[in-house]
């Protein structure tokens, strides 16, 4: 319960947060374009790395998984800097591929003009 309260916690604090990539947007606008990005690959419009994919899914299962690196019941608090880690690797992930999508989408909405 602590993991999750501590996670809870950390995305709260990053809400707000603007981020200085190249796109300067919200979680919400990231989580609309992030299942923009996933119909799209679903549909076949658009291919996931499947690197990213892997690493991602990866992070997402250590930070759900109850056994740690470093366990919060014998650290405390401490124990919870390896969930961070993880959380803020898979962010990073997904919002590099995000912006790999938001490039191809505008470079195929541009306009060719001859």
């Amino acid at each position: 319960m602590k993991k999750l309260l501590g996670t809870i916690t950390l995305l709260k604090g990053l809400r707000g947060a603007k981020k200085t990539a190249a796109y300067n947007t919200t979680w919400e606008e990231d989580a609309k374009d992030f299942i923009k990005m996933i119909r799209a690959a679903w549909k076949g419009d658009y291919s996931i790395k499947k690197r990213n994919m892997l690493l991602t899914l990866f992070g997402l299962i250590y930070i759900l998984n109850p056994l740690d690196l470093l366990p919060a019941i014998a650290l405390g608090p401490i124990g919870l800097i390896d969930d961070a880690a993880a959380l803020v690797f898979v962010y990073k992930r997904i919002t590099g591929e995000l912006e790999r999508f938001r490039r191809e989408a505008k470079y195929q909405d541009a306009e060719v003009v001859s």
